[in-house]
């Protein structure tokens, strides 16, 4: 796995925030959850048809002008919320790179993963041991990647 060194902060099992010490009361209403992610994409309505066909969104909303649709917003059962801009320059710009990671319940579900992208003819890559777990990749239309990761995520005592 490469030469680099994995770095792991203080996380909310030991309450200790180190030099980002926030108080407890501006946290809870700072930020109260993930409203969406944007992505850049080529063409909208095919990463929208990708999107629900591969990974299951369901779109509900399509923005449009008067050049065609321009934008798509999509959720997904787990309440996950994604919106798909027409933006070709910075779709190529984050082609290869890993966007969105998904957490799947246990390393078996990667492998189900697996099954339902071969059964729909999508390109993916193997399953991977990473620093924090094991995952796979899966390109969207644009080559941006969408990981699926297993594992709980690491806290200092662990490291």
């Amino acid at each position: 796995m490469g030469g680099g060194r994995l770095h792991c902060r203080p996380g909310p099992v030991t309450g200790d925030r180190g030099p980002y010490e926030t108080p407890d009361d501006v946290a809870l209403w700072l930020v109260t959850g993930l409203h969406h992610v944007r992505f850049p994409v080529t063409d909208p309505q095919t990463s929208r048809d990708w999107y629900a066909r591969v990974l299951g969104f369901v779109p509900v909303l399509d923005y449009e002008r008067e050049r065609g649709v321009i934008g798509v917003v999509c959720r997904h059962p787990t309440g996950l919320v994604i919106g798909l801009h027409r933006d070709p320059l910075r779709a190529r710009a984050l082609c290869g790179f890993a966007v969105l990671s998904l957490a799947v319940a246990a390393p078996d579900d990667l492998e189900r993963w697996i099954e339902h992208l071969d059964r729909l003819s999508v390109p993916h890559g193997p399953i991977k041991e990473g620093h924090l777990g094991l995952y796979l990749e899966v390109p969207d239309p644009d080559g941006i990647v969408i990981r699926f990761h297993s594992g709980p995520l690491p806290y200092v005592e662990e490291a």
